[in-house]
Order: structure tokens, then sequence, then C-alpha cells
């Protein structure tokens, strides 16, 4: 009788933890961290701001990238905080990848990134409110611009149609997924979160007019 009401506590608590999403259980920390936003910051002269960056190999110059992140509660019902709980940016990954399925670094897309942030911190919220930080970050750096894929379309104007970009020779398409990286102040929890926003790359300075 004993083992059988052993094993019904243990099926218990494996059909609990089994009712926890997967929200709750992506840190050890009581927040939740998400990129909210990311809008291309392109360094070259006549390209604007915006959800597509349009980045000019033609130019060595580094394109950023200005990343929303948030910090919310998992549990809505908090009703005060401590400075214990902040958080830290600390470092972020940007990696390229196409939707044709090529993306071998160095040959399809650029070589994945990496990069510190200078002191950003969060002052963690109550209930269902939220934090927000602006992050700029280096997406795209000018030294891979001189390095393939990128450096193989300098010269190559891309084709324009009626002001709009046709895919093609001279011009090509990824996505950068950018994760960021912070931690608890005071408990060095980590936490992270991944957004992706689209690149386009081509010799902006060579296009037909």
């Amino acid at each position: 009788m004993k083992s059988l009401m052993g094993m019904g506590v243990v099926g218990l608590a494996v059909s609990m933890a089994g009712c926890v999403p997967d929200w709750a259980r992506e840190n050890e920390t009581g927040i939740l961290m998400e990129v909210a936003g990311i809008s291309g910051a392109p360094g070259s002269q006549g390209q604007t701001d915006g959800d597509v960056l349009f980045s000019d190999v033609s130019q060595a110059i580094n394109d950023d990238a200005v990343v929303t992140v948030n910090v919310y509660r998992k549990n809505p019902t908090v009703t005060s905080t401590s400075p214990l709980e902040h958080v830290r940016l600390e470092s972020y990954q940007v990696r390229y990848f196409r939707t044709d399925g090529h993306s071998v670094e160095g040959i399809d897309v650029p070589h994945r990134i990496t990069g510190a942030f200078s002191a950003q911190r969060f002052h963690t919220p109550t209930g269902t409110d939220e934090v927000q930080i602006d992050a700029v970050i280096n997406v795209v750096r000018q030294v891979a611009k001189r390095e393939p894929p990128l450096i193989n379309l300098i010269g190559i104007s891309p084709t324009i149609n009626r002001g709009l970009l046709i895919p093609g020779q001279g011009i090509f398409t990824t996505v950068a997924e950018i994760t960021v990286y912070a931690r608890q102040v005071t408990t060095r929890e980590p936490l992270s979160a991944t957004g992706r926003f689209q690149v386009v790359f081509a010799d902006f300075a060579d296009t037909a007019q």
C-alpha cells in the first residue's frame, strides 16, 4: 500500500510539472526577457532606418540595429521589487541565415559575430508592468564587407524596377538572428531572448538610377 501511495505522489508531481508552461521554466529567476522589436540603423548615407536593414557593401562602415528588450514578471501578483533583482545586459550574438537553405558562414552568409554591452541595467517591474531598454548593437561589421560573400557583391548593380529591388545577381537577402544575453545582478542567474529581422546586402552606391 505504501508503495502504491508513493507511486501516486510521484505521478501527481510529474503531472503537475507537466502543467507548467514552457515560458515559466525558461530560467530560474522570476523574470522573463523578450526582444520586443528590432530596427535597422545603416551607417552609410542614403539608407534609412527601418524594419529592414539595407546594408551597402561598397562602404566599409558598420551597420547597427536598435534592439528593444523588455523584462517582465512570471508572477503578475508581485507587488514589490528589489535592487537585488535587477537585470544587466551582458552580451549579444548575431547569426545570419537564408531562407533558401544556403547558410554556410563565409560562403553564403557573413560569419556570426558577438559583442558586449556597455553598462545597461533593468530596474525590475512589479505586477503586470514591464521595463524596456533600447540597446544599439553592431549587426554588420565593416570587416565583413571586405570578406566573402559580401565582397563579391561590390561593383555589381542590383536590379531596380519602379523603385523596388529585384532579387537576383548583385543582391541577396538574409535573416539576422539576434540573441541577447543578460544576468540578474546578485544571483548571476542567466537570461536570454532572441529576435529576427531582415538584412538586404547590395552595392547600393553602384545602383543604376
